[in-house]
């Protein structure tokens, strides 16, 4: 009797299995659509305007949605387009017309990425022995720096401060570290400082030796 009526009750189960089946597949379907709608488009930076890459920096569906070898891309990208001086006069525009919270969202992220580049260099630099090679390192980052120059000049606008080079945006990231972070940057900003000197003497004398 026992077996019979527990085999008369199962099939009752059945329609209830298969609605929660149903259910939990549109519960999934909508939110993978939601997610979809809500994240924007990847702007191409050759051709999209200042406040649309910026809106796409900023969203948190946006860049940060990037696998890191393409946020690094995209932003480097975007950093080399601003040479153009109607480029970087847009860009400044558009941070200067931005509402507290837009750069308050924009500047962090930003700021995250810059971090992340530098104490990636600066554990990069620590990992050198030789010092002839931990010297070419920082050749070729101060090589490197000079060409993001524009760049750092123009976003100075939203970090509050004045970055009048590669040197001075080091320190300021420096300021905006914790202990450990500082014990293992300052060590790579002082490399760079002495290797950009030593650069700028050996580019004098050259230049002297020519004329």
């Amino acid at each position: 009797m026992m077996n019979e009526a527990t085999k008369n009750r199962r099939p009752s189960y059945r329609p209830a299995v298969l609605i929660g089946g149903i259910v939990g597949l549109g519960l999934v379907v909508a939110w993978f659509s939601y997610d979809n709608l809500m994240t924007p488009a990847r702007p191409s930076v050759a051709t999209a305007g200042a406040s649309e890459v910026i809106a796409y920096v900023s969203n948190p569906r946006g860049l940060d949605r990037l696998m890191d070898i393409e946020q690094q891309q995209f932003l480097q990208q975007w950093k080399d387009g601003l040479t153009q001086e109607a480029r970087k006069k847009e860009l400044k525009d558009a941070l200067a017309s931005l509402s507290d919270e837009d750069r308050k969202a924009f500047t962090e992220v930003i700021f995250k990425h810059l971090k992340k580049n530098f104490m990636d260099e600066a554990s990069q630099y620590a990992r050198i022995q030789s010092p002839a090679e931990k010297s070419e390192f920082c050749r070729a980052r101060v090589a490197e720096a000079s060409k993001q120059s524009a760049f750092l000049k123009e976003i100075a606008i939203i970090f509050k401060s004045d970055f009048g080079g590669p040197n001075e945006f080091q320190e300021w990231v420096l300021r905006h570290t914790t202990p450990g972070e500082r014990q293992l940057g300052e060590p790579y900003v002082e490399a760079l400082k002495r290797v950009s000197t030593q650069m700028k003497r050996e580019s004098r004398a050259t230049t002297t030796a020519q004329g």
